[in-house]
């Protein structure tokens, strides 16, 4: 493997790196702030009754769709992004690494093994995942 396509493989890994966290990140926000959520994101229907007063006849854990609701409506679209910054300065750099890494165990265990089997592949990943 040459220079020219090692720097190749780091740079289509960071790029697939950094597309696959712009992607995800809204999911990240809504699953985070799902995670650590408190009673206010929680639906309460109250029905008032002049009998008995006001009560509280249900409280319903929030959906996902439910929390992306939330955000889009409190905070605007932008906040769906947030901490996007911080996670591509971790994601972009080891995704190209992993890819280059995984490129370079590949063509070296194409000699030792058939070309391209699955051993190649197998082993090719855990390589990569181990200089991580």
């Amino acid at each position: 493997m040459t220079q020219r396509d090692t720097l190749v493989h780091l740079f289509a890994g960071g790029c697939g790196g950094t597309v696959g966290a712009i992607l995800t990140c809204p999911l990240e926000v809504v699953k985070t702030r799902l995670q650590s959520s408190s009673v206010t994101l929680y639906i309460s229907e109250v029905q008032l009754n002049t009998m008995a007063g006001a009560s509280v006849n249900r409280v319903v854990s929030p959906g996902p769709l439910h929390c992306l609701k939330v955000i889009l409506e409190k905070e605007g679209p932008r906040s769906l992004f947030r901490g996007l910054g911080p996670n591509l300065v971790g994601v972009a750099p080891s995704r190209a690494i992993y890819f280059a890494a995984y490129s370079n165990c590949k063509e070296k265990l194409n000699g030792v093994f058939d070309p391209d089997s699955t051993q190649v592949h197998m082993i090719s990943a855990a390589m990569a995942g181990h200089f991580l």
